[in-house]
């Protein structure tokens, strides 16, 4: 559930980096974090990409977003709090983070990555995101707390292949 650090070592960013070291530090004896350990004044330089997904179970799991930063009118051009993922204008976007969230949920842990943003205003933009586990119980995933950082393609460094090493 919680051993290794592993997932922070693939984080790129210092912002995120910093989000999961605080999510962490909320992490008592191998159990996840309340949304009650969550202060907004500890992560007061994050808060505008920060939000809050409501797991609910039922015939068919869906996840609703309890909390959106006001960041994420930029990228959607309207309020996504009370919204369902599958309701937003994500296109083929929908079923990622439906997966993406599923994930965090069945598997248990935090999750990292760099996508698209698929919404009309975000073409143009990578959106670094992370997502973590909160329980109410400390051990049922029923929230999922979420930081994204988004970047202008044109900024985001190309990666480069390795040069070939020749040895004598």
């Amino acid at each position: 559930m919680l051993s290794g650090n592993a997932l922070r070592h693939q984080i790129i960013l210092p912002e995120q980096q910093r989000f999961y070291d605080y999510w962490r530090s909320k992490c008592k004896r191998g159990a996840f974090p309340s949304r009650h350990d969550i202060l907004p004044e500890d992560i007061v330089g994050q808060l505008t990409m920060t939000s809050l997904v409501d797991v609910e179970t039922g015939s068919q799991r869906r996840f609703k977003y309890r909390l959106a930063g006001t960041g994420f009118w930029n990228l959607y051009q309207d309020e996504i709090q009370g919204q369902y993922v599958d309701e937003l204008p994500l296109g083929d976007r929908c079923a990622y983070w439906d997966r993406i969230l599923g994930q965090v949920v069945d598997k248990r842990r935090p999750f990292a990555g760099v996508t698209r943003p698929g919404t009309p205003t975000g073409s143009h933009l990578a959106q670094f995101w992370i997502r973590l586990p909160l329980s109410d119980n400390g051990k049922d995933i029923d929230l999922i707390l979420g930081y994204d950082h988004l970047v202008k393609m044109s900024d985001v460094p190309a990666i480069q292949p390795a040069k070939e090493q020749k040895y004598a």
